[in-house]
């Protein structure tokens, strides 16, 4: 009997309907409480209904049932990595190879979660252990393409398909290691035999319509990423991607109705509010445009004159920059970011020493106080409807030669961003100044500026989805800034280098 009701519990949690399993496993686990298989159910059932805690919790208790059992041990680390606890997630997949040394879909598993905490490199040697193991291939393909060597990838990904024909996920990473590598021709063909086979694969779509994108043909981009693009249950980064290629294609009106459908499905998320802004741009509609960027309700100006564990702000703020220019992850122009003639350091939210510390506590001292203003005013414009309870801090620096300047762009999908000046001594002008208001070159350009003059000791605080940029300025002195935002838990993005 038991055996029976185990197998027609396992049969519902791994069918097309796992919460079906419910009942099954709740009359299992009230005959049995602590029996592994049953709870190894319930962890399934958690898992695949989009409950992570519980699944860690059931999978936890199957390992503490069954501590001997290696399979456990990864079904555990499986949903610690899906929970984003990566270094929990590490040491169940090192337990289940102390149980079963070499095991090929346990390293492909350990692989995958070094590279989700943002260690390729380890992820390599980790999965090169593997043999001919077709998820660890697609795996070292990941890494790969994280480390930038897109060659390489779609190497190993060929591979992978060669022993796993038609795996739609190898498929899709192959497209996107294609695209990179330069080989839009064949990427682009493959996305094409994808969506033949399913016409609505959104990932698919979006490859598709960012290839025909970056081939100018924005007319056609739009038309393959609206044919993925469902208004009912919309996915957000086709909608953005769609959002923006209307507009490069000249049709700003229909990009305002999937930037609206986007905000009233998704209001946490505030990237749309960006296109929106730029497609009242392009349809003249100032009012609405103004009435959406709330300068003067949004926007604050602070002047720092102290900063705690320093003799002056003076001496914070030389400290500060000498710390910048001291720290290993300076890149000058980085791949895929709007600094020009500048470098631009990784993420400094966790930085240790003295300055950057304390501006980190000074950035989420002053984020954390309008966001206290702003959560008692009514909630009447999208931007505080995307207030998000749960945040962090993400904090990077930015030093420009004479000449240089950070084009056009925003924040988000982040919700509040700043900018502090540690110095400046330049003309009394606009040049190097901080302007609210310009659209990029890639959505037309235009805008009106806004201007805020640097100076020392000042941190403009603004909505992450402005539009912004530092204007060009001459001289024969670099011009430092350090950039943060506070990043929305499971929505926002911290900032890093490609």
């Amino acid at each position: 009997m038991w055996g029976e009701m185990l197998a027609e519990a396992a049969r519902a949690a791994q069918g097309p309907d796992p919460a079906a399993a419910r009942p099954l496993v709740a009359r299992l686990l009230s005959t049995r409480p602590g029996d592994a298989d049953a709870l190894t159910l319930s962890g399934i059932v958690a898992q695949r209904t989009g409950n992570l805690e519980e699944a860690v919790r059931a999978f936890g208790q199957a390992c503490a049932a069954d501590p001997q059992d290696a399979g456990r041990r990864q079904n555990l680390g499986v949903a610690l990595k899906n929970a984003g606890a990566y270094e929990d997630a590490l040491k169940a997949f090192d337990t289940a190879l102390e149980l079963r040394p070499g095991h090929a879909g346990t390293l492909a598993n350990l692989g995958s979660c070094l590279i989700a905490a943002e260690r390729p490199a380890e992820a390599l040697e980790v999965l090169a252990g593997a043999g001919d193991s077709a998820d660890a291939l697609n795996n070292m393909g990941v890494a790969l393409a994280r480390l930038g060597r897109h060659g390489e990838a779609v190497a190993q990904y060929r591979r992978s398909l060669a022993l796993r024909p038609g795996h739609l996920d190898t498929a899709l990473n192959l497209v996107d290691a294609l695209a990179a590598s330069g080989n839009r021709a064949e990427a682009l063909d493959l996305a094409g035999q994808i969506l033949r086979a399913q016409p609505r694969n959104m990932r698919a779509a979006n490859q598709t319509g960012l290839l025909r994108e970056q081939a100018g043909d924005h007319h056609g981009a739009a038309a393959a990423l609206a044919a993925a693009f469902d208004g009912a249950a919309p996915n957000h980064a086709l909608g953005v991607n769609l959002a923006r290629t209307l507009i490069r294609a000249g049709r700003p009106e229909e990009a305002l109705a999937v930037c609206q459908t986007l905000i009233d499905t998704q209001p946490g998320v505030t990237t749309p509010l960006a296109l929106l802004l730029a497609a009242l741009e392009r349809l003249g509609r100032t009012e609405e445009r103004d009435r959406l960027m709330s300068l003067d309700r949004f926007v604050t100006v602070h002047d720092i004159d102290a900063v705690p564990g320093f003799a002056s702000r003076d001496a914070f703020d030389t400290e500060l920059v000498r710390e910048l220019r001291a720290h290993p992850s300076l890149t000058f122009e980085p791949e895929g970011l709007v600094t020009r003639q500048g470098r631009q350091s990784g993420d400094l939210a966790g930085a240790v020493t003295p300055a950057l510390r304390a501006l980190g506590d000074l950035a989420r001292s002053h984020l954390r106080a309008v966001r206290s203003r702003l959560a008692g005013e009514p909630a009447d414009h999208p931007f505080l409807r995307a207030m998000p309870q749960d945040w962090s801090l993400t904090l990077w620096g930015t030093i420009l030669r004479p000449g240089g300047k950070v084009g056009a762009h925003i924040h988000a999908p982040n919700w509040l961003s700043g900018v502090y000046y540690p110095a400046f001594d330049g003309p009394d002008t606009d040049e190097g100044a901080f302007a609210i208001g310009l659209l990029p070159q890639e959505l037309g350009a235009g805008g009106s500026a806004v201007v805020h003059r640097p100076r020392a000791g000042r941190m403009i605080l603004f909505p992450s989805y402005l539009w912004h940029a530092t204007l060009p300025f001459g001289g024969e002195r670099e011009r430092v800034s350090f950039a943060f935002d506070l990043v929305p838990a499971g929505v926002g993005r911290a900032h890093r280098l490609r």
